[in-house]
């Protein structure tokens, strides 16, 4: 049984860059395999050429440790391991390596761990190294998959079956950075789908924000109910406790914004509440409106005005020579 519908075919895109020597470049270059790893994870066409080889397997629902030693031997039997041109570091992407099927240690362990957290199964790298006095020389990579409490490697560029590794000197363990992350829609609060605010929640709190609140509430009790149904109150004991107290005991006639602020935090953080400002119920305001005033106007007829005569013009007046007095 073959599912697997294989991506289209487009040109490789191909990232020039320079690795820094020693440590360094070995730092860099499993901060690239672990973006491909993370990348090859969410990438449908992966993780549906995963099922497919559980699918021709035959390995049975809920048998993990079946589904790791299935993607595990087909990696190992269907990818050649081929060295990298010389002098040159190539990574592959999960996706480029189900079209090559070929490549090194570290092209397999990108293909293998790409393909198991595809499906559920956490992986982490390992690197090794031959001289113990050089402790941060290190020539060859694979993973360990972890399965019931304890990692498994997984070493796909040898013929030999899961669980064996190789025994070197050196040997240092790479964890996964991990962030949580959908493949398709954003990531929902609790794992709890959105829902729209009551029309009575906005009015609710603010009236705890500026207290007044009478025992056994009706909107006290229906924001209890709606909490416990989704079982969200098992989260929060101490904010439990306080809606239990105000449904019971009601609020005094004083502010009490603390409280209002961390319930709004808290439904918000839900989803039940939108992250925008809540909008305060509208007020009737009963006071009656004044109407402007209207009076009719009555036309009036205007009338012709008489001609202005001019003024006739006055003589100047002559200076005095009297001395002015100063008081």
């Amino acid at each position: 049984m073959r599912r697997y519908a294989a991506p289209p075919l487009s040109l490789p895109q191909v990232n020039l860059g320079l690795i820094p020597k020693g440590y360094l470049g070995t730092q860099s270059t499993l901060n690239h395999i672990q973006v491909l790893i993370q990348a090859g994870a969410k990438d449908f066409y992966v993780r549906q050429k995963a099922i497919d080889i559980l699918l021709e397997k035959a390995i049975r629902p809920k048998d993990y440790l079946g589904e790791i030693k299935a993607l595990f031997e087909w990696v190992q039997q269907n990818v050649r391991y081929t060295k990298d041109p010389f002098r040159v570091e190539v990574l592959h992407s999960a996706r480029r390596m189900l079209e090559l099927r070929a490549g090194d240690c570290d092209d397999m362990a990108i293909l293998l761990g790409s393909m198991l957290e595809a499906i559920g199964h956490p992986v982490r790298l390992v690197i090794t190294g031959p001289d113990p006095l050089r402790p941060k020389l290190f020539s060859h990579i694979y993973l360990e998959v972890f399965h019931q409490g304890r990692w498994i490697p997984l070493d796909a560029t040898m013929p030999y079956p899961m669980g064996w590794e190789p025994q070197t000197f050196v040997k240092q363990m790479i964890p996964m950075e991990r962030k949580v992350t959908m493949m398709h829609s954003p990531p929902v609060s609790y794992g709890l789908a959105p829902m729209s605010s009551p029309n009575w929640l906005p009015g609710l709190i603010q009236s705890i924000r500026q207290g007044g609140i009478q025992p056994n509430d009706s909107r006290m009790k229906a924001l209890l109910d709606l909490l416990h149904q989704r079982q969200l109150l098992r989260q929060k004991p101490r904010l439990a406790k306080q809606l239990n107290f105000i449904w019971v005991r009601g609020l005094s006639a004083r502010p009490y914004p603390k409280t209002a602020r961390g319930l709004e935090r808290s439904l918000q953080q839900w989803g039940i509440l939108p992250t925008s400002p809540i909008p305060l119920p509208a007020q009737s305001d009963h006071r009656p409106q004044m109407q402007p005033s209207t009076q009719s106007v009555r036309p009036v007829a205007l009338r012709a005005v008489g001609k202005v005569k001019p003024v006739a013009s006055v003589a100047p007046i002559a200076p005095t020579s009297a001395p002015i007095a100063q008081q």
